[in-house]
């Protein structure tokens, strides 16, 4: 049986959809995981990092002589020794008016942000490094800095000189009778959102360790990464090794959430330097490094609004997205993702609006390049759709509900207004399934009788739909010419044990135990016998990272074709060893039946120990390995969706807002472990909390970074969490292993909208709305004061002019 490269074979379902314990966890939470940290190769040495104390400046001079005479320093090199081999990282993405940056792996002649590396001490241990750092003398010239992507965007003073007008990014797009909509709309909603700058924080920060061998000339590179193979093809690029010779292994990794799915200039600058010295060299940060140069990620303007007649249907939706992409892109992602991501890939969210209006821009300041990050684009974009309709409900005196489900799509398959087919959904019945978790009406009674008492209850849900599982469909549907490109490989020895190697490696969502749950019940070999590999790239399969919520939909895909061939073979086998038909062969619990006579069975086992070495029980034409590597690809986009509700109790004295309760939804189609979908729901929601109430990375006018540890970037900790009411609804992929779909941002995409409807809930008791996230205490408190104002968009064709050309139609439905 043969399946084409976009086509999943089924599965009879018997794990997937169980609470299997995550096999992962024993090694993991007994301290027994090896993260990158623990490694160390005989005569290693270690390196550290001179980083930019100033945001933008000519590097004047520079001085080694002090750091080179530290006993224990082997190099110290600067931006022009590294330019030898590397001139730079090149970023562009497709997305239409993604502009091309280079980041050179340290400053040459300009510093564009606090915390670019400009030199590297390579020494005997990290502290003897770090104080040959101190040693490094740099004389600056200082530059103007450029800090606000407002004034940036605008062609204001030059941040990178690579792109004179700030501009890393801008395109324009328009569906529909736009005009027409808000013209004759019966209410026009508009409101500018600016969720704040902030960091990932994996609790594991950024490292790694090369080994180059003079004998083989091969480089072994490990590093904590998402994308073990596309670093690989950096060595290649990007400084001449044969991609051959070169292996990037990731280890136990703790955390990445987007930020470790970047190639970043420390992991091409180590096997240089391993091979200038001839030995091995170790490069681990410290959480401030992690603050000031680990891509950022999130902080956008979103300008957003609604044309809606007098019923509160949604008409036409026009959103802007500015994206503050700081000095470089961070490839591969790029700024993109944000800006591009918020506006163009979900305009309309699950509202059916037949017409649609977006510009995107992305400034380039001298601020950390931002780059991916649990949700990117897709929260920013959430936040501003769902807490407008929150605003339009109140305008117009409906539930926040009600005016949901008066504007959601019903039925499908349904177009949008880009011409984006989504084929199922469950976008109505999450609206419904929330607000009976709820008990909207139980609760708006107990938020009065709390008013009465001064104590101020709010309530906000967020409902959002998400692309799954990223992939070449996806992309190339919304416009773009990225190809993905994945495998897996399955083999099964003589013993019948089988060893599962994927491309899409794990940073903690416990995909050790899905991808074996999938083998499992593909092969009908117990879950004990299934071994999960990944995060080498020398082991044949291949992965594009574990980026977009695609491990489960990706690798499970490219297992599942894997296996069933391997399946095939042991039903070859099995049906000439009980002289029977390949149709009457079934697989299951570790056992070979025969349909026909239940008497005629044996050991899986014992078929895989004759595929290997009974030729007489091999049949004609019969491959004897037990072994296959097959891609997986999805055809067209497919999509979760979900909603989150959050209760949360507001003092007005101080400002402060606790999370009361969580209420979730989640329909990302067949669940392989309801347990890990759990998981991942309540991670990602409380991610979520920590950057609407906490967390910002604050930069001065200098643009110094002044949040550079957790003393003053505030993380979410167990007492920030509240208790979690979560549901499943089930709508299956057509297209996918089992119809299956991902799930892994949703708790960070739609969380933030839900806790700032929530406070501004709270709020409308004292006429006060916010804009801005984090919603910290000052904020709340200013609000209820009157001393702060929501900022008002620009006028939206003087955004339209500035991203488009002379004589553009706003009308047309082109992107320019």
């Amino acid at each position: 049986m043969t399946f084409r490269h976009h086509e999943s074979p089924p599965i009879t379902r018997k794990l997937i959809g169980q609470r299997v314990l995550r096999s992962e966890d024993v090694r993991l939470v007994t301290g027994r995981g090896h993260y990158l940290a623990d490694i160390s190769l005989p005569g290693q040495l270690h390196a550290a990092f001179v980083r930019s104390p100033a945001a933008h400046a000519r590097i004047a001079a520079i001085d080694l002589s002090e750091a080179v005479a530290v006993p224990g320093v082997h190099l110290v090199w600067t931006g022009h020794d590294v330019e030898e081999f590397c001139s730079g990282i090149e970023a562009q993405f497709t997305a239409e008016g993604c502009e091309l940056i280079t980041m050179p792996l340290m400053a040459r002649d300009v510093v564009r942000y606090v915390g670019e590396p400009i030199a590297v001490v390579i020494a005997d241990s990290r502290a003897i490094a770090e104080d040959a750092c101190d040693l490094v003398s740099i004389d600056f010239d200082d530059l103007e800095v450029v800090l606000d992507p407002r004034v940036s965007i605008e062609g204001g003073p030059v941040a990178n000189g690579e792109r004179p007008d700030n501009v890393g990014l801008r395109g324009r797009a328009s569906f529909g009778d736009v005009d027409a909509a808000f013209d004759t709309a019966e209410h026009v909603v508009s409101a500018l959102f600016h969720p704040g700058r902030v960091s990932a924080s994996p609790m594991e920060t950024r490292g790694c360790l090369a080994s180059f061998d003079w004998s083989t000339q091969k480089v072994k590179l490990w590093t904590s990464t998402q994308m073990p193979h596309y670093v690989k093809l950096c060595l290649g690029l990007y400084l001449g090794f044969s991609e051959a010779r070169c292996e990037v292994l990731s280890p136990d990794t703790g955390g990445g959430f987007g930020q470790k799915a970047h190639i970043y200039p420390e992991e091409l600058i180590m096997p240089l330097v391993s091979r200038e010295l001839g030995t091995p060299v170790k490069w681990v940060e410290d959480r401030r490094e992690n603050l000031l140069a680990g891509a950022h990620a999130h902080e956008q303007y979103v300008t957003i609004s609604y044309a809606l007649d007098a019923n509160g249907r949604i008409s036409a939706v026009r959103t802007h997205a500015l994206v503050d992409g700081g000095a470089y892109h961070a490839p591969p992602q790029t700024m993109a993702v944000e800006a591009w991501c918020t506006a163009a890939v979900t305009p309309t969210g699950v509202y059916d609006i037949p017409a649609a209006e977006y510009v995107y821009e992305g400034a380039v300041t001298n601020k950390c390049p931002v780059g991916a990050y649990r949700g990117v684009g897709y929260m920013a974009g959430t936040l501003a759709r769902e807490c407008l309709i929150d605003e339009a409900a109140r305008t117009l005196r409906l539930s926040p509900f009600e005016i949901r489900r008066r504007n959601v799509v019903r039925d499908f398959p349904w177009v949008n207004p880009q011409g984006i087919a989504y084929e199922e959904g469950s976008w109505a019945r999450c609206i419904d399934k929330l607000e009976e978790m709820v008990d909207y009406p139980a609760f708006l009674e107990r938020q009065a009788k709390a008013r009465d008492r001064g104590v101020y209850l709010g309530l906000g849900i967020s409902v959002f739909v998400e692309s799954s599982g990223e992939s070449t469909g996806m992309i190339q549907a919304h416009g773009m010419n990225e190809t993905y490109h994945d495998t897996a490989t399955v083999k099964m020895d003589p013993t019948g044990s089988v060893l599962v190697t994927t491309g899409i490696n794990s940073q903690g969502q416990g995909q050790e135990t899905t991808i074996a749950q999938i083998a499992s019940d593909v092969l009908g070999v117990p879950f004990e016998a299934i071994t999960v590999d990944a995060g080498t790239s020398t082991k044949g399969a291949y992965g594009s990272g574990t980026v977009g919520s695609r491990g489960a939909v990706i690798a499970g895909g490219c297992v599942n074709r894997a296996a069933a061939e391997v399946r095939e073979q042991l039903i070859a086998v099995a049906a000439q060893m009980l002289g029977v038909a390949k149709e009457d062969i079934e697989l299951s619990d570790g056992q070979v039946t025969s349909k026909s006579d239940p008497e005629a069975k044996m050991e899986i086992a014992d078929v895989a120990m004759a595929a290997h070495y009974d030729s007489n029980a091999w049949p004609d034409g019969f491959d004897t390995r037990l072994e296959a590597t097959r891609a997986w690809d999805t055809s067209r986009p497919m999509f979760s969706n979900g909603g989150h509700a959050m209760i949360v109790e507001l003092d007005p004295e101080t400002g402060i807002v606790d999370v009361e309760r969580v209420y979730s939804v989640e329909d990302c189609g067949v669940m392989i472990n309801p347990m890990i979908v759990e998981g991942q729901i309540r991670g990602g929601v409380v991610q979520g909390i920590g950057l609407s109430l906490l967390e910002q990375l604050v930069y001065d006018n200098a643009g110094n970074l002044t949040t550079t540890s957790f003393l003053d970037y505030q993380v979410p900790t167990m007492d920030v969490s509240p208790p979690f009411e979560i549901q499943h609804l089930e709508t299956p992929s057509a297209i996918s292993a089992a119809g299956i779909k991902g799930m892994g941002e949703s708790g960070l995409i739609a969380a933030p909208a839900a806790v700032l409807n929530a406070v501004n809930d709270a709020l409308a008791a004292f006429g006060a709305t916010l804009h801005d996230l984090p919603a910290t205490p000052e904020r709340v408190f200013n609000a209820i004061q009157g001393i702060s104002t929501p900022e008002e968009p620009q006028p939206w064709q003087q955004l339209w002019d500035r991203a488009g050309v002379a004589g553009a139609d706003p009308g047309d439905a082109t992107v320019v």
